[in-house]
């Protein structure tokens, strides 16, 4: 019956945004079958799953036997947080995500799961808006909370993960990814927290080598990677390898806080052009943790038999 529903909104699905309830808009499937994987439709097979899982299970032991921490972040599609805004045919068909299915197979491994606290924070204010595929600058704060919650209960006799206070939440601009595909701007804006205490500045080296001191609320676009920061006054002294892609932007400010040195390249989990040698990573950088920070869609590109973490 949900295929059906599917063939019967033929019409909805030709193009590549697919509309939305209240002005939302979300990626086809020419994009990592991404509104498939939205109502369920695209599910990973058990080799897939398993792939994934014995992918990270590798690092993650491969690390803690050299003491290094494992951190797996998996920043939600917009759908899984705003599931209610999907087109209204979608209804009655919307099922489990390749991400309910990663997690169910996965209780051993260090993974956070930011669907739940970013729909709670959404009742407030937008954590994410309708014409962006990316969380906003607020909902990656809502995530930095979550990941502290997590880690604290962890490593319950470690240091408690710093969280910045905030002031007020601010609404900015609409940021509309989807312009060049003829969907038109919806609100609500853009939302980023207004901290009320002071980042530390951060030296900022850039995918071309140059070095600036930014300001260090300010986020690391993707586009300046490989990156790295350097922190007088972090929060810690560790040192952290950062795998990610465009999500991490928003978590980007709280890492360069953290910790007194980070390493920030692309996982290209996207398409494996280039998959990380984690190894070759950790013996260049020796850093103190190693978070994987992955937009959930990426999940359905499954490592291929051969590619492994280098370990």
């Amino acid at each position: 019956a949900a295929e059906a529903t599917w063939q019967d909104n033929s019409a909805q699905l030709a193009n590549p945004v697919v509309l939305g309830r209240d002005g939302w808009a979300f990626y086809n499937d020419q994009i990592e079958e991404n509104f498939s994987q939205a109502v369920g439709r695209r599910y990973l097979t058990v080799g897939e799953v398993t792939a994934w899982h014995d992918y990270f299970s590798t690092l993650e032991k491969a690390l803690a036997d050299q003491g290094i921490e494992l951190s797996i972040q998996i920043s939600p599609s917009a759908s899984s947080v705003y599931p209610e805004q999907l087109p209204e045919w979608t209804g009655g068909i919307v099922g489990s995500t390749p991400m309910d299915q990663f997690l169910a197979a996965s209780p051993d491994l260090p993974i956070a799961d930011f669907r739940h606290d970013l729909r709670t924070a959404a009742e407030t204010h937008a954590v994410y808006t309708p014409v962006n595929s990316h969380w906003t600058d607020w909902g990656g704060y809502v995530a930095w909370q979550t990941y502290a919650a997590c880690h604290d209960a962890m490593y319950p006799t470690a240091d408690p993960v710093w969280i910045p206070a905030v002031n007020r939440v601010e609404s900015t601009r609409i940021y509309n990814e989807y312009a060049g595909y003829g969907v038109p701007d919806a609100e609500p804006a853009w939302t980023v927290p207004d901290f009320a205490e002071t980042f530390a500045d951060v030296s900022l080296t850039v995918a071309d080598g140059t070095t600036a001191v930014v300001a260090g609320q300010d986020p690391v676009d993707l586009s300046k990677l490989p990156a790295s920061t350097v922190t007088d006054g972090a929060k810690t002294t560790r040192e952290a390898l950062i795998m990610r892609d465009s999500m991490g932007g928003a978590l980007s400010p709280y890492w360069g806080q953290e910790y007194a040195k980070t390493w920030q390249i692309q996982h290209r989990y996207d398409d494996w052009s280039n998959p990380p040698n984690y190894r070759a990573l950790v013996d260049q950088y020796k850093p103190d943790v190693v978070i994987v920070q992955l937009a959930e869609r990426h999940l359905v590109n499954a490592p291929k038999t051969g590619i492994g973490t280098g370990y």
